[in-house]
């Protein structure tokens, strides 16, 4: 009796609060600027008559563009939720190595990572009809995080010489954190707005898994060539360091963790229903 009281209740509740409240779509777009640097990926080296050396390239990853959809609902006129799907392009960061291929004077490495993600949000407004601010709090869920490591030498001292370029894919695992935003929607008509906001999103990714998804030497694909063990890579919080791994298996590595801290600016249109 009192489940059947309960269901009765919530339905007659969530009756009234869509006859309340304000439906919404925006689409937008958007770019950022990492505020924090990993420095173990890329690697600067040079060669003079001084000698050789080799110092730390930070990298920042996350610097990038960004495309966001959005469906929100206001039940009452101050406050909101709203769910919505960003997918994160990152801009390319170049070096001369990377950790697991030190690199030389014909050497370029570059890194670029890519994050698709769903952000469930609660939304705070003034209010307002004609210019109305607002803030936005909400959880970041990276879904299909990955990350690539690009490698490309050329050896010309070596008999024969070596071309080598190689692509390393990071995957598997959730990113996880939140976002922070603040912005102003100027309403153009009954149904049509435009919005402009600044975000701050503070999130990390720890790949599970890479794989190198091409090696090639002087043209000619390496891969064919290679065991399980030196292709793929599994990522884990503890090892067992008197484990054998055979040549049929993945490697095993410790898990390492990236920031992908940004700050950024988001614009576009709003359709109200």
């Amino acid at each position: 009796m009192k489940r059947s009281a309960l269901i009765v209740f919530s339905i007659l509740l969530l009756a009234g609060m869509l006859d309340a409240q304000s439906l919404y779509t925006r689409i937008g777009m958007g770019f950022s600027g990492g505020t924090s640097y990993t420095l173990d990926l890329l690697y600067k080296y040079t060669e003079d008559v001084n000698g050789r050396t080799l110092r730390v390239q930070p990298v920042d990853l996350g610097s990038g563009f960004s495309g966001t959809a959005a469906f929100g609902l206001m039940p009452i006129k101050y406050v909101g939720f709203e769910f919505a799907v960003s997918d994160f392009n990152g801009f390319v960061d170049r070096g001369d190595s990377i950790v697991r291929l030190f690199g030389g004077t014909n050497s370029e490495a570059s890194i670029k990572v890519n994050v698709l993600s769903f952000i469930p949000s609660v939304v705070i407004t003034a209010g307002l009809e004609k210019v109305n601010p607002y803030a936005r709090f909400g959880l970041v869920i990276g879904v299909l995080p990955s990350m690539y490591h690009r490698y490309e030498s050329y050896q010309p001292t070596t008999n024969p010489p070596k071309d080598i370029e190689a692509i390393e894919k990071y995957s598997a695992g959730v990113s996880l954190g939140f976002q922070a935003s603040g912005g102003v929607t100027f309403r153009v008509s009954k149904v049509i707005g435009l919005f402009i906001e600044m975000n701050f999103t503070g999130m990390s990714y720890a790949p599970k898994k890479s794989e190198l998804i091409k090696y090639t030497l002087n043209g000619e694909d390496q891969l064919p060539t290679m065991n399980t063990k030196q292709r793929e890579t599994l990522y884990f919080s503890k090892l067992n360091l008197d484990e054998v791994i055979p040549d049929t298996s993945p490697d095993k590595k410790l898990l390492k963790s990236y920031s992908l801290n940004s700050v950024g600016a988001c614009f576009g249109v709003v359709f109200r229903f």
